[in-house]
């Protein structure tokens, strides 16, 4: 889920510099096409989107096929609204089912939903493959691999 700082913790005050503007320009463009790459092949030759296989992975991989709704959204750090409006469309097409316990709502894959998942677990690595790691090299890839670990190792109130 994304969130919102409640204090913003400023480095400096002064705008990117030319190397850190195209840098992180660079980063966010590759990383987008990269990833519309991928969902555009998942999309092409499965029954699912993008979002619905990401879904359905955290359920599978993650939930062992159920998650609380809440913490799904997290998990995909979506906002519960657009988690919800989602979750309605695979519910829709039978993908997952959704049960609520007084103010629980939990979210469970269902067996057509592991199904479409099984089936398009491996054109989602072929996809990967060819958009990422064939582009970026086993040298590369540590490195990317070490820089990604240590952002993400920065605690959730250094955010």
């Amino acid at each position: 889920m994304k969130r919102v700082p409640t204090k913003l913790r400023l480095v400096s005050n002064s705008p990117l510099s030319p190397q850190e503007s195209r840098s992180w320009h660079t980063f966010r463009l590759a990383a987008d096409l990269v990833m519309d790459r991928v969902a555009g092949d998942i999309a092409a030759r499965t029954e699912l989107s993008g979002p619905d296989y990401a879904v359905l992975s955290r359920l599978v991989l993650l939930g062992h096929g159920e998650f609380r709704q809440h913490d799904l959204a997290d998990s995909m750090r979506w906002d519960k609204s657009r988690l919800s409006h989602h979750l309605t469309k695979m519910e829709k097409r039978g993908f997952i089912e959704r049960r609520r316990e007084k103010k629980i709502v939990s979210v469970f894959v269902t067996k057509a939903g592991r199904e479409a998942f099984a089936n398009a677990r491996p054109v989602q690595a072929e996809a990967v493959r060819e958009h990422f790691v064939s582009k970026v090299g086993k040298a590369d890839m540590k490195v990317l691999l070490e820089i990604c670990e240590r952002i993400q190792a920065f605690p959730e109130e250094e955010w």
